[in-house]
Protein backbone atom coordinates (compact mmCIF):
# COMPACT_ATOMS: atom_id res chain seq x y z
CA UNK A 1 0.00 0.00 0.00
CA UNK A 2 1.63 3.22 -1.11
CA UNK A 3 -0.49 5.89 0.84
CA UNK A 4 1.72 5.64 4.57
CA UNK A 5 -1.84 6.02 6.52
CA UNK A 6 -3.48 3.36 4.87
CA UNK A 7 -0.25 1.31 5.10
CA UNK A 8 -0.14 2.47 8.98
CA UNK A 9 -3.44 1.49 9.65
CA UNK A 10 -3.44 -1.88 7.92
CA UNK A 11 -0.18 -3.13 9.56
CA UNK A 12 -1.91 -2.14 12.98
CA UNK A 13 -5.06 -3.96 12.31
CA UNK A 14 -2.78 -7.34 10.78
CA UNK A 15 -0.19 -6.63 13.91
CA UNK A 16 -2.16 -8.65 17.00
CA UNK A 17 -3.17 -11.27 15.31
CA UNK A 18 0.79 -12.20 14.08
CA UNK A 19 3.77 -14.69 15.89
CA UNK A 20 5.24 -12.57 18.70
CA UNK A 21 8.68 -12.39 16.65
CA UNK A 22 6.87 -10.73 13.74
CA UNK A 23 4.62 -8.35 15.24
CA UNK A 24 7.20 -6.34 16.98
CA UNK A 25 8.98 -6.07 13.12
CA UNK A 26 5.41 -5.38 11.93
CA UNK A 27 4.33 -2.77 14.81
CA UNK A 28 7.95 -1.13 13.68
CA UNK A 29 7.18 -0.82 10.07
CA UNK A 30 3.15 0.73 10.86
CA UNK A 31 5.37 3.24 13.06
CA UNK A 32 7.62 4.38 10.48
CA UNK A 33 4.85 4.09 8.01
CA UNK A 34 2.87 6.70 10.57
CA UNK A 35 5.77 8.98 11.38
CA UNK A 36 6.27 9.44 7.43
CA UNK A 37 2.45 11.12 6.96
CA UNK A 38 3.67 14.56 6.14
CA UNK A 39 -0.13 15.74 7.07
CA UNK A 40 -0.12 16.81 10.75
CA UNK A 41 -4.06 15.70 11.18
CA UNK A 42 -3.32 12.64 9.19
CA UNK A 43 -0.10 11.56 11.19
CA UNK A 44 -2.33 12.57 14.50
CA UNK A 45 -4.78 10.21 13.61
CA UNK A 46 -2.63 7.42 12.92
CA UNK A 47 0.15 7.60 15.98
CA UNK A 48 -3.32 7.51 17.96
CA UNK A 49 -4.51 4.30 16.30
CA UNK A 50 -0.96 2.60 16.71
CA UNK A 51 -0.88 3.12 20.66
CA UNK A 52 -3.25 0.31 21.84
CA UNK A 53 -0.67 -1.92 20.20
CA UNK A 54 2.72 -0.61 20.80
CA UNK A 55 5.07 -1.96 22.78
CA UNK A 56 6.91 0.78 26.21
CA UNK A 57 10.09 1.40 23.90
CA UNK A 58 7.81 2.22 20.52
CA UNK A 59 5.27 4.28 22.55
CA UNK A 60 8.20 6.22 23.38
CA UNK A 61 8.95 6.78 19.37
CA UNK A 62 5.26 7.53 19.14
CA UNK A 63 4.68 10.07 22.38
CA UNK A 64 8.12 11.98 20.82
CA UNK A 65 5.98 12.24 17.41
CA UNK A 66 3.12 13.39 18.76
CA UNK A 67 5.09 16.11 20.77
CA UNK A 68 5.86 17.58 17.44
CA UNK A 69 2.65 18.27 16.15
CA UNK A 70 2.41 22.11 15.15
CA UNK A 71 -0.84 22.01 15.31
CA UNK A 72 -1.90 22.45 19.57
CA UNK A 73 -5.65 20.64 18.93
CA UNK A 74 -3.79 17.77 16.96
CA UNK A 75 -0.79 17.78 19.30
CA UNK A 76 -3.53 17.58 22.30
CA UNK A 77 -5.71 14.99 20.68
CA UNK A 78 -2.89 12.76 19.86
CA UNK A 79 -1.59 13.24 23.51
CA UNK A 80 -4.81 11.81 24.69
CA UNK A 81 -4.93 8.94 22.88
CA UNK A 82 -1.46 7.96 23.98
CA UNK A 83 -1.91 8.83 27.69
CA UNK A 84 -4.09 5.63 29.10
CA UNK A 85 -1.13 3.49 27.71
CA UNK A 86 1.51 5.21 29.01
CA UNK A 87 3.67 4.14 32.36
CA UNK A 88 1.48 5.74 35.47
CA UNK A 89 4.15 8.46 36.59
CA UNK A 90 4.54 9.70 32.79
CA UNK A 91 0.66 9.53 32.31
CA UNK A 92 -0.17 12.61 34.43
CA UNK A 93 2.21 14.60 32.63
CA UNK A 94 1.40 14.06 29.86
CA UNK A 95 -2.14 14.51 30.20
CA UNK A 96 -1.07 17.67 31.37
CA UNK A 97 0.58 18.58 28.23
CA UNK A 98 -2.70 18.00 26.24
CA UNK A 99 -4.96 19.80 28.59
CA UNK A 100 -2.04 23.04 27.71
CA UNK A 101 -2.00 21.96 23.97
CA UNK A 102 -5.72 22.08 24.40
CA UNK A 103 -6.00 24.95 25.92
CA UNK A 104 -4.35 27.20 23.37
CA UNK A 105 -5.98 26.12 20.26
CA UNK A 106 -7.02 29.58 18.64
CA UNK A 107 -10.61 28.15 17.35
CA UNK A 108 -13.35 27.73 19.86
CA UNK A 109 -14.39 24.56 17.74
CA UNK A 110 -11.15 22.67 17.77
CA UNK A 111 -10.78 23.95 21.17
CA UNK A 112 -13.76 22.30 22.18
CA UNK A 113 -13.17 19.01 20.40
CA UNK A 114 -10.01 18.88 22.20
CA UNK A 115 -10.93 19.90 25.73
CA UNK A 116 -14.03 17.45 25.43
CA UNK A 117 -11.98 14.40 24.64
CA UNK A 118 -9.04 15.32 27.40
CA UNK A 119 -11.99 15.38 30.68
CA UNK A 120 -12.51 11.51 30.71
CA UNK A 121 -9.33 11.06 31.28
CA UNK A 122 -8.55 13.90 33.78
CA UNK A 123 -9.26 13.43 37.87
CA UNK A 124 -12.36 14.38 38.95
CA UNK A 125 -12.00 17.65 40.37
CA UNK A 126 -10.43 19.34 36.89
CA UNK A 127 -12.85 17.20 34.61
CA UNK A 128 -16.05 19.58 35.83
CA UNK A 129 -13.67 22.83 35.04
CA UNK A 130 -12.16 21.55 31.85
CA UNK A 131 -15.90 20.33 30.45
CA UNK A 132 -17.32 23.92 31.90
CA UNK A 133 -14.73 24.94 29.68
CA UNK A 134 -15.51 22.89 26.51
CA UNK A 135 -19.01 24.25 26.44
CA UNK A 136 -18.19 27.56 27.27
CA UNK A 137 -16.08 27.29 23.80
CA UNK A 138 -18.48 25.51 22.00
CA UNK A 139 -21.27 28.41 22.69
CA UNK A 140 -18.74 30.90 21.74
CA UNK A 141 -18.69 28.98 17.91
CA UNK A 142 -20.27 30.95 15.67
CA UNK A 143 -20.65 28.68 12.81
CA UNK A 144 -24.13 27.22 13.43
CA UNK A 145 -22.71 23.84 11.93
CA UNK A 146 -19.85 23.67 13.67
CA UNK A 147 -22.08 24.47 17.03
CA UNK A 148 -23.91 21.87 16.38
CA UNK A 149 -21.78 19.45 16.34
CA UNK A 150 -19.81 20.53 19.10
CA UNK A 151 -22.86 20.66 21.79
CA UNK A 152 -23.68 17.24 19.94
CA UNK A 153 -20.38 15.77 21.20
CA UNK A 154 -20.16 17.44 24.11
CA UNK A 155 -23.38 15.53 25.43
CA UNK A 156 -22.13 12.37 26.15
CA UNK A 157 -20.02 13.67 28.71
CA UNK A 158 -22.00 16.50 30.70
CA UNK A 159 -22.82 15.70 33.74
CA UNK A 160 -26.79 16.54 34.31
CA UNK A 161 -26.22 19.80 35.72
CA UNK A 162 -24.85 21.39 32.70
CA UNK A 163 -27.16 19.79 30.50
CA UNK A 164 -29.38 22.54 30.17
CA UNK A 165 -27.07 25.15 28.78
CA UNK A 166 -25.91 22.79 26.04
CA UNK A 167 -29.51 22.04 25.55
CA UNK A 168 -30.90 26.17 25.65
CA UNK A 169 -27.63 26.82 23.13
CA UNK A 170 -28.74 24.60 20.91
CA UNK A 171 -32.42 25.00 20.85
CA UNK A 172 -31.31 28.70 19.82
CA UNK A 173 -30.13 27.54 16.71
CA UNK A 174 -31.38 29.20 13.58
CA UNK A 175 -31.36 26.86 11.26
CA UNK A 176 -33.85 23.73 11.81
CA UNK A 177 -30.76 21.37 10.00
CA UNK A 178 -28.38 22.52 12.43
CA UNK A 179 -31.11 22.58 15.51
CA UNK A 180 -32.16 19.15 14.77
CA UNK A 181 -28.71 17.68 14.71
CA UNK A 182 -27.70 19.06 18.03
CA UNK A 183 -30.39 18.20 20.03
CA UNK A 184 -30.54 14.76 18.19
CA UNK A 185 -26.88 14.42 20.16
CA UNK A 186 -28.48 15.19 23.33
CA UNK A 187 -31.41 13.04 23.24
CA UNK A 188 -29.85 10.14 24.80
CA UNK A 189 -29.16 12.45 28.48
CA UNK A 190 -32.57 14.03 27.89
CA UNK A 191 -34.57 11.93 30.36
CA UNK A 192 -32.10 13.61 32.57
CA UNK A 193 -33.51 16.26 33.04
CA UNK A 194 -36.58 15.23 34.45
CA UNK A 195 -40.29 15.79 33.07
CA UNK A 196 -40.69 19.55 34.01
CA UNK A 197 -37.84 20.47 31.37
CA UNK A 198 -39.28 17.78 29.07
CA UNK A 199 -42.39 18.39 28.59
CA UNK A 200 -41.90 21.95 26.99
CA UNK A 201 -39.69 20.40 24.74
CA UNK A 202 -41.54 17.26 23.74
CA UNK A 203 -44.29 19.81 22.10
CA UNK A 204 -42.09 22.26 20.66
CA UNK A 205 -40.60 18.77 19.02
CA UNK A 206 -44.11 17.84 18.06
CA UNK A 207 -44.82 20.60 14.90
CA UNK A 208 -41.20 20.02 13.47
CA UNK A 209 -41.75 15.69 13.90
CA UNK A 210 -45.49 16.55 12.05
CA UNK A 211 -43.82 18.31 8.59
CA UNK A 212 -40.72 15.48 8.29
CA UNK A 213 -41.36 12.86 5.80
CA UNK A 214 -42.75 9.56 6.72
CA UNK A 215 -38.68 8.50 6.54
CA UNK A 216 -37.19 11.11 8.96
CA UNK A 217 -39.61 10.81 10.87
CA UNK A 218 -39.24 7.44 12.08
CA UNK A 219 -35.92 8.00 12.85
CA UNK A 220 -36.21 10.98 14.63
CA UNK A 221 -39.01 8.73 16.67
CA UNK A 222 -36.32 6.09 16.80
CA UNK A 223 -33.75 8.37 18.30
CA UNK A 224 -36.33 10.23 20.55
CA UNK A 225 -37.27 6.99 22.03
CA UNK A 226 -35.56 7.52 25.39
CA UNK A 227 -37.16 10.58 25.99
CA UNK A 228 -40.54 9.14 25.30
CA UNK A 229 -39.80 6.70 27.74
CA UNK A 230 -39.18 9.23 30.32
CA UNK A 231 -42.13 11.16 29.67
CA UNK A 232 -44.71 7.92 29.55
CA UNK A 233 -43.01 4.43 30.00
CA UNK A 234 -42.65 2.10 28.05
CA UNK A 235 -46.20 1.81 26.92
CA UNK A 236 -45.80 5.31 25.67
CA UNK A 237 -43.57 4.39 23.69
CA UNK A 238 -45.63 0.98 22.29
CA UNK A 239 -48.46 3.65 21.94
CA UNK A 240 -46.62 5.97 19.98
CA UNK A 241 -45.22 3.40 17.28
CA UNK A 242 -49.07 1.66 17.09
CA UNK A 243 -50.04 4.98 16.19
CA UNK A 244 -47.73 5.51 13.37
CA UNK A 245 -48.85 2.00 12.27
CA UNK A 246 -52.16 3.22 11.80
CA UNK A 247 -51.78 6.57 10.02
CA UNK A 248 -49.01 4.16 7.86
CA UNK A 249 -51.47 3.53 4.91
CA UNK A 250 -52.68 7.04 4.44
CA UNK A 251 -49.01 8.19 4.80
CA UNK A 252 -46.67 8.04 1.40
Amino acid sequence: IRDEDDRARALAGLAPHLPADLRQQVLAEALAAARAIKDEDDRARALAGLAPYLPADLLAEALAAARASGEEWLRALALVRLAPHLPADLRQQVLAEALAAARASGEEWLRALALVRLAPHLPADLRQQVLAEALAAARAIKDEDDRARALAGLAPYLPADLLAEPLAAARAIGKEKHRAEALAGLVPRLAALGRPILYPLWADTLPVLAARTREDLLSDLAALEPVIAALGGAEAVAETFRAIQDVGRWWP
